[in-house]
């Protein structure tokens, strides 16, 4: 017989009822109907007359089974029977007074506290001091008002009045007002007025009430005070985003961080990512060697390194996988870090290294409600190292030359060069063509204009070419509903642009947004979102073909550019020279550039039913689509010689196009049920299966020798095409589950389980099993914490562990593909000859058993609170071990003819610790502050690696990330005698010199060496150093004052060692020395090795003032292979890579509500925001200590910006 899908639902409900509501019999249900336990309560109030009080945190969300018309006569029986189907209890305080309560320690203290109260009332009322009058409201037996009238009135003392509210604004009545300090005191009315006499008007009122945080209020003189009372539960019922589901914090026992919008919204930064810098424990945020250029995204670690494979964290946005990045961060609602595998385990094969749930913004029940917020940002760079000028570099450049046995500034180019800075033009005149307008640089036999040591221009060029940018964004959304329909809808636009001059860089970002949800019945919802993010990103093309290489040649460039340099030419021209020193203004602004364009459509279905109470099903289905189209066009770069006729370089121009296409589609089916027992006894299960599938397209075309360079594109291009393409696919499966329990919300269980299949690996390897468990206690809640209480407010201590997969490996692993190559094979046919001809490359080989890498974590959390909660305290221990990793194979002989795949044979464990501190303070209804620390530390060990000659510059056991090994150091060489009586260094270099680095003989074989670089045999070499950032820390404030509000964010890491790039061609930015033409010296780099007086073209200082034997830097050279040697890694020259920055500082200002509403106006906010004004660092001047690795050597990419922002949000 075919059942309906109405006859299930009924069935389904038959059996539910059948099966629960204790306290009611079996007989009743046909005319029960489930209510909100509130609702109830106020019936059952108003018909029996009596006064029922509770907290709102505490019966919110409980529903009970009611039938009116089956309640006996006498209220206790009624009462009995409603709250015996809940975990509460209720109490009797006076005949027509009941308060309902948790059984637990807090709930028997706020009972106590409440009897004391009326007893005070009582006291009052019979102390003759007080008259107090009540009166009944009509139709019922309420207090109404309790008007307090005082016999004496002392001179010069006030009179105040005022209403105490919860945060909704709903009035509390029996709240206890007492003057701090005496006797005097009283309750609120049931309008939650009270009224004092006679008081001192610097008076401080001491307010405390059930479940709420006792606040002190001074009186300062104001007879009318409005109170707002915030409930001391509400860090503990906070409900929580969990993987297909929320919690109440109370209730969650694995290690979750979560974010609230206010550390979000109305700053300054494009991207989600940059915002979450500094805002939690244990995600560690860096960048790319692109560093902070416009539309940066941050690299995001977890706790640390979890595999060798990859280590970011699965995003997952409204439930749907997606990237952080393409959201408009002033859509977003909340996001949650889940940080452990207890937490993470719902989601399996994608967690391992750990997931960030973002949850956006829904419309709400209320008319519509329009935002518009923007805002407009001045960006500047930080502190920019300071280059010499012409004539001190000259001198400088020259001593270090002759060390080399070489100058290249003659003396008659720093004459002109001391000629120039001294504005003598008529000196430079004679070495000019006639009519010349600029005296820069002079002319070179061979008709062009003189660069690097044949000019002598006085340049800084970090002036030149930085300078500062103006960026924006603004947003406007809309939102409301009823109880049937509703929507938000937003539209948002950045853009963000270089603060490096003379050139396009600029990234911009539009996003639409759309969510509707329709409850279609009572118990079913449908929600359809849509999104759409269109990104783009234009920058100049310096490095032909080669993507971000076009940083590389402008940070490279600027860095090692002379002050000499020529920017105009004898005729007023660009001097457009090229090569080392090459002047870059004309290839920026006239060279080509390259550009891309992302577009990302998404939309989402998703349904919820309930078919009955603590039953949700639920089903959604994601289809989006990803395009990037990408362009690289570079032209010939003109130049003019000295009889200003143009002429061309001989780079490449060309055109290249890309684009990439991706299609992916997902589905989650998953059911839960939630039931609240007899005696406090709660749990929930859940259930469910996930299916995704994922397939991309690339397609490449290059085409060299345009034609027409102002039309650039393939088909005005005559070189050779080339052109490839690439497709790729990959599907996942997934089944998971879920179970909790609570006992009073004191003793918490939960486990959960996901069985994953990936198609990544090869049959009989595909599938997984991760489940996890933890448990939780809260002490806080048990009777015996009575006498601790007042001290220790709260107190839960929780445990987990779990497994969690790792499928980070290419597609396709599991095949031998054959290779085809179509290139020309002029061997075969013709000698040098361009005939194309297809043939089969060497197959690969599959590893058969490769298969899931496994991540376990095993966490222990403690979370606390003192002081009526306004302290708060996490901390959490962990220790995540990865086996079956994934790793090199054992090497076989070179007659293979092809490379050996990878296998699972490594592992690796990382240990560390994180703690949060937290003060928040509601000081009166006007003033409120807040402070929170969070500081992590972890580090990660090599359990298992195939390096069998345990080579230190690989992986080997016992590893730790980060280590450096290097020599030791304590000084210069200061004369031969010492250096002839030194271990010998003449395996690092042949010849030494006073100046340069002295290394340890730390083996005693007197000579320094390396040995063959392994565990067994290192030489003199130790691990010095670790590059790890350890001791990352976060600290936040923020003060609010009526309309005023005040935030701050440092952030910084307490402990790190640099070896970056002080090697070899990496070295200039510390250095500042290399060779002839690769140097970059500026004013940091001016202590070095002097022992020769200086004159008038060589040495920093004329005379015997030039000598500094005392110098922190060696003996330079302008030599690429004998800078080298004092060079090597050591401990001399270890950075300390510690930092402390002020992330941002913002205060705003909210108009007062009187002033705006007469324009319809809800909210009219305006704030200023200074980003990443201070830093305390020890890097380098113009190094950032977060963007560190540079394209080229140390910092040679984009800094973080200094930002100044206005902005403004107004609410209809």
């Amino acid at each position: 017989m075919k059942l309906t899908f109405t006859r299930i639902c009924s069935g389904a409900l038959f059996l539910l009822l059948f099966l629960g509501s204790p306290g009611v019999t079996r007989a009743d249900h046909s005319v029960l109907i489930e209510r909100q336990l509130t609702e109830v309560l106020s019936e059952i109030s108003e018909r029996y007359q009596v006064i029922i009080t509770y907290d709102a945190g505490t019966v919110e969300g409980i529903k009970v089974d009611y039938a009116a018309r089956e309640l006996p006569s006498d209220f206790e029986s009624a009462l009995s029977m409603i709250i015996e189907q809940t975990s509460l209890e209720y109490k009797s305080i006076s005949a027509k007074y009941y308060v309902i309560y948790r059984d637990d320690f807090r709930g028997r203290r706020d009972i106590r506290k409440l009897e004391r109260k009326m007893r005070q009332i009582q006291k009052i009322e019979s102390s003759g001091n007080v008259s107090v009058g009540r009166k009944q409201s009509e139709g019922n037996n309420n207090f109404s008002r309790i008007i307090e009238n005082a016999q004496r009135l002392a001179p010069d003392n006030i009179d105040v009045s005022g209403t105490v509210t919860d945060e909704d604004g709903e009035p509390l009545i029996g709240v206890n007002i007492q003057v701090k300090g005496s006797n005097k005191g009283t309750s609120t009315d049931f309008d939650g007025n009270f009224y004092l006499e006679d008081l001192d008007e610097n008076a401080v009122l001491v307010v405390s009430y059930i479940g709420y945080q006792t606040q002190e209020i001074a009186v300062q003189g104001s007879s009318n005070l409005e109170i707002i009372m915030l409930s001391d539960s509400q860090l503990l019922d906070e409900v929580v985003v969990v993987g297909y589901g929320t919690q109440k914090k109370v209730n969650v026992t694995g290690a979750i961080t979560t974010i609230s919008d206010d550390y979000l919204h109305s700053r300054s930064a494009s991207s989600v990512s940059q915002l979450l810098q500094g805002q939690s424990s244990g995600v560690d945020l860096g960048v790319s060697k692109t560093g902070f250029a416009p539309g940066a995204q941050m690299d995001i670690d977890i706790r640390g390194m979890s595999s060798l494979s990859g280590t970011s964290p699965l995003i997952v946005v409204n439930g749907i996988p997606g990237k952080m990045d393409d959201l408009n961060p002033e859509d977003i609602e909340s996001i949650s870090i889940l940080k452990d595998a207890a937490s993470a385990a719902i989601y399996g094969a994608r967690a391992s290294n750990g997931v960030i749930l973002i949850t956006t913004k829904s419309g709400t029940k209320r008319e519509l409600s329009a935002t518009y917020s923007g805002s407009v940002t001045l960006n500047n760079p930080m502190e920019l190292p300071k280059m010499l000028d012409s004539y001190t570099f000259a001198r400088v450049h020259n001593e270090a030359a002759q060390n080399t046995g070489a100058r290249y500034y003659r003396n008659e180019v720093v004459d002109r060069i001391i000629a120039y800075q001294n504005e003598d033009w008529n000196y430079l005149k004679q070495f000019m063509p006639e009519g010349s307008t600029h005296f820069e640089t002079v002319p070179l036999n061979d008709g062009s204009w003189g660069t690097k040591w044949d000019a002598h221009a006085n340049y800084d060029w970090f002036d030149i070419y930085f300078g500062s940018a103006l960026n924006q964004k603004h947003n406007f959304s809309i939102d409301g509903g009823t109880d049937r329909l509703l929507y938000y809808f937003s539209a948002g636009h950045t853009e963000e642009n270089s603060y490096i001059k003379h050139t396009d860089d600029t990234f911009k970002r539009l996003n639409f947004s759309g969510r509707i949800t329709s409850s279609i019945t009572d118990w079913w919802d449908f929600t359809i979102e849509t999104r759409f993010t269109k990104s783009s990103k234009v920058r100049p093309n310096l490095n032909y073909d080669n993507g971000s290489s076009d940083y590389l040649d402008f940070f490279k460039t600027v860095f090692q550019a002379p002050p000499t340099n020529a920017l105009y030419d004898g005729n007023g021209n660009i001097n457009n020279f090229m090569g080392n020193f090459r002047n870059l203004m004309e290839s920026m602004q006239n060279g080509g550039v390259n550009s891309f364009t992302n577009n990302t459509q998404q939309y989402t279905f998703y349904t919820t039913i309930n078919p009955v109470k603590g039953w949700s099903i639920n089903a959604d289905y994601t289809y989006r689509t990803y395009d990037r189209y990408e362009t690289d066009v570079i032209k010939r770069i003109p130049y003019y010689l000295v009889d200003n006729t143009v002429a061309y370089h001989e780079n490449v121009n060309g055109f290249l196009a890309k684009h990439n296409s991706d299609y992916y589609w997902t589905t989650n089916v998953y059911s839960s049920y939630e039931a609240n027992l007899v005696s406090g006894h709660n749990f929930g299960v859940l259930a469910g299966l996930q299916f995704e599938y994922d397939a991309s397209r690339y397609m490449f075309a290059k085409q060299n020798d345009l034609l027409v360079q102002d039309v650039p594109s393939l088909s005005t291009a005559i070189g050779a095409l080339t052109a490839t393409d690439a497709l790729n696919h990959w599907a996942t499966q997934g089944y998971f589950g879920r179970f909790n329990y609570n006992y009073k919300e004191k003793y918490l269980f939960e486990s959960n389980i996901r069985y994953d299949g990936t198609s990544r690996f090869a049959e009989g390897s595909r599938w997984g099993l991760f489940p996890s468990a933890s448990v939780g206690w809260m002490p806080s809640r048990e009777i015996f914490w009575e006498p601790i209480y007042p001290y220790i407010n709260s107190l839960k201590l929780r445990g987990s562990w779990g497994a969690l997969g790792n499928q980070n490996v290419s597609p396709y692993s599991d095949l031998e593909l054959i290779p085809i190559n179509s290139a020309t094979v002029n061997w075969l046919f013709q000698y040098n000859g361009d005939f194309p001809f297809g043939y089969t490359g060497t197959p690969s080989i599959a590893s058969p058993g490769l298969t899931w890498e496994t991540v376990t974590t095993k966490n222990l959390g403690v979370d606390m609170a003192f002081l009526d909660h306004r302290l708060t305290l996490g901390l959490d221990l962990f220790e995540r071990n990865t086996t079956d990793m994934i790793g090199p194979s054992e090497q076989k002989p070179g007659v293979l003819g092809v490379s050996v795949p990878s296998t699972n044979n490594a592992s690796l464990q990382t240990r560390g610790w994180e703690l949060e501190l937290g003060w928040k303070q509601r000081v009166s209804n006007d003033l409120s502050y807040g402070v929170n620390l969070n500081i992590y530390d972890n580090h990660t060990k090599i359990t298992k690696y195939n390096n069998p000659n345990n080579l230190i510059d690989s992986w080997y056991v016992g590893k730790v990330a980060g280590e450096i090994w290097g020599y030791e150091s304590n000084g210069l060489f200061q004369s031969e005698e010492e250096i002839e009586n030194h271990a010998s260094q003449s395996h690092i270099y042949g010849n030494w010199r006073p100046g340069d680095v002295k290394y340890e003989d730390l083996n005693g074989d007197g000579r320094i060496n390396e040995g063959n670089r392994t565990l067994d045999n290192h030489g003199d070499l130790k691990i010095i150093g670790n590059r790890s950032s350890r001791y990352q820390f976060g600290i936040s404030g923020n003060i609010s004052y009526r309309g005023f509000d005040f935030s701050m964010l440092w952030r910084g890491v307490g402990k790190r060692d640099l070896d970056h790039h002080l090697t070899g061609y990496g070295s200039q930015a510390y250095f500042g020395f290399l060779t002839q033409t690769w140097s970059a010296i500026n004013d940091i780099h001016l202590d070095y090795y002097r022992d020769q007086p200086g004159d008038k073209y060589t040495g920093l200082y004329e005379g015997d003032k030039n000598i500094n034997l005392d110098a922190w830097l060696p003996r330079p050279y302008l030599s690429s292979v004998e800078n080298p040697k004092n060079r090597q890694v050591s401990t001399r020259y270890l950075l300390n890579g510690a930092f402390m920055r002020l992330q941002y500082v913002q205060i705003g200002y909210n108009l007062p509500e009187r002033a705006i509403s007469r324009l319809g106006l809800s909210k009219v906010r305006m704030h200023l925001t200074g980003d990443n004004l201070l830093t305390f660092s020890h890097m380098p001047k113009g190094v950032d200590p977060v963007a560190v690795t540079g394209f080229y050597t140390l910092g040679t990419t984009y800094g973080v910006g200094r930002g100044f922002t206005f902005g403004l949000t107004v609410q209809y």
